[in-house]
């Protein structure tokens, strides 16, 4: 006999966590991608101030992306760690 509300918390959480990861992925490359172009712009416009990359805006969204980059990580990896009975034998 099937439990159908055991297979649709797992279909949820599953679902929910590809969302999750795919979302914080987006959000970080949409990130890295901003701090990028705030670099380009300013290399652009003004030749004097090019070496000056102190922006606090693309200080912002580097360290955002690479957090977001951080978070898709550590959801793969427990992912994995779920996925590979190894990790789970009694020792």
């Amino acid at each position: 006999m099937i439990k159908w509300e055991n297979l649709l918390l797992v279909a949820a959480v599953a679902i929910g966590a590809s969302v999750f990861i795919t979302a914080a992925f987006s959000l970080g490359m949409r990130w890295l991608t901003n701090a990028r172009h705030i670099v380009e712009t300013s290399k652009g416009s003004n030749a004097a101030t090019a070496s000056d990359s102190n922006n606090p805006l693309e200080v912002f969204y580097r360290i955002g992306s690479y957090a977001m980059f951080a978070v898709c990580f550590a959801g793969v990896i427990y992912g994995i760690y779920l996925i590979i009975p190894f990790f789970h034998l009694d020792k």
